[in-house]
């Protein structure tokens, strides 16, 4: 799974988590959200109750990223992934109203909304949430499309693929500046988390005076990254079933060397080594291409052919790729101009367009067979 996307119907055990909604429910004894072990142990993080286990009162700090409800920006908490007998709970200090918005959470009522993403390895690092409130104009749309997706009064909690949150958003058409649209404007935040001008010039200017959050861009870097190791391992998964043509073998080097100048060693036909370099977007073909210096470095002085494997139209479980075969000739005039920049300034990393390499007109198209995410309600 890409994401790690839930969406979670809050109920009047979970709002006392919320100061606003205890004050007024004084007999509510739990302090917290109720996670459904069926979506974030089962699909997101098995290992969770066996990281769990050992860990002072069975608990994890997580950094909490709260947007909404509304168009309310990010809140930010450090809060606890917590196993309570049987139970898994995010919990923690109560959730007050920011100094500047004391009244943000009163709105939010048993029958509303948690748009839920987390983010970690063995058990969550942190968890960014979207609260969607009936009563708040801005939710109204979104929250009847939501309801469609749990509605019944038992219903709990159900994983999200990001094309099933993007149906619902484009349906529900919430406002412009409502937080749901830096989740999931993934090609334009992808160049961001890049760290593309570029990118960010439109970003500016299609949000004027607001561009993105601090945890609006946290989200973009993280899409970028795990959109590049879907890539890689969608890539590794194609060469191990079908394979490509004049390759006998190949190894995943950045499985096992997250800093490695190239990503896979292949192995031709006549035993002749040559790197491959997956770049990969969730967007189309054309979207920028970024090397670092590094990676251009090693090309041209490796010795050895150095080939680009475009991904693109990156989802769960597809994605289709084009090779541009041995880039060293292309990349040394880059590397030439590079050595003019003046003293003490150091170039990182740059963005190409597709078309300045040569790409091979053929697509491979890559298509997984998916787990079976259906949670038992």
């Amino acid at each position: 799974m890409l994401r790690k996307l839930a969406l979670k119907k809050l109920k009047a055990s979970d709002l006392s988590f919320f100061k606003a909604y205890l004050i007024k429910h004084p007999q509510t004894k739990q302090k917290g959200f109720n996670l459904d072990k069926k979506v974030v142990e089962k699909l997101f993080f098995p290992a969770l109750t066996a990281s769990l286990q050992p860990l002072n009162k069975k608990a994890a700090h997580v950094d909490l990223i709260v947007f909404g409800p509304g168009m309310a920006e990010a809140h930010h908490l450090a809060r606890k992934i917590k196993q309570d007998s049987k139970n898994i709970r995010l919990n923690g200090e109560f959730i007050d109203g920011p100094v500047t918005e004391p009244n943000r959470y009163d709105i939010i009522a048993p029958g509303d909304f948690a748009i839920m993403e987390f983010t970690g390895t063995a058990m969550p690092e942190a968890v960014n949430v979207i609260l969607v409130a009936a009563a708040h104009d801005a939710d109204a749309s979104l929250h009847t499309r939501l309801k469609s997706i749990l509605p019944n009064l038992s219903d709990s909690m159900k994983a999200l693929s990001e094309d099933e949150l993007i149906e619902v958003a484009k349906a529900a058409a919430p406002p412009a500046a409502h937080p749901i649209h830096e989740w999931l404007e993934t090609g334009l935040l992808e160049e961001v988390g890049y760290g593309d001008a570029s990118a960010m010039e439109n970003l500016n200017r299609r949000r004027p005076g607001r561009g993105i959050s601090p945890a609006g861009f946290k989200i973009a870097k993280e899409s970028a990254e795990r959109t590049g190791r879907l890539g890689e391992e969608l890539f590794d998964q194609f060469l191990n079933t079908f394979g490509l043509p004049g390759i006998s073998a190949h190894k995943w080097i950045a499985q096992i060397n997250a800093v490695s100048p190239y990503d896979f060693l292949l192995t031709d036909d006549v035993h002749a080594e040559r790197y491959a370099d997956a770049k990969s977007t969730s967007g189309i073909f054309y979207n920028p291409v970024y090397l670092s210096i590094a990676e251009i470095n090693h090309a041209i002085k490796c010795g050895c052919p150095y080939d680009i494997i475009r991904l693109y139209n990156v989802k769960e479980t597809t994605a289709t790729f084009r090779i541009a075969k041995d880039i060293r000739t292309k990349l040394c005039p880059v590397l030439d101009a590079l050595t003019n920049v003046p003293k003490g300034v150091n170039v990182d990393s740059l963005s190409f367009s597709p078309d300045y390499f040569n790409f091979e007109t053929e697509e491979y198209f890559i298509e997984i067979a998916a787990e079976d995410d259906e949670v038992d309600e």
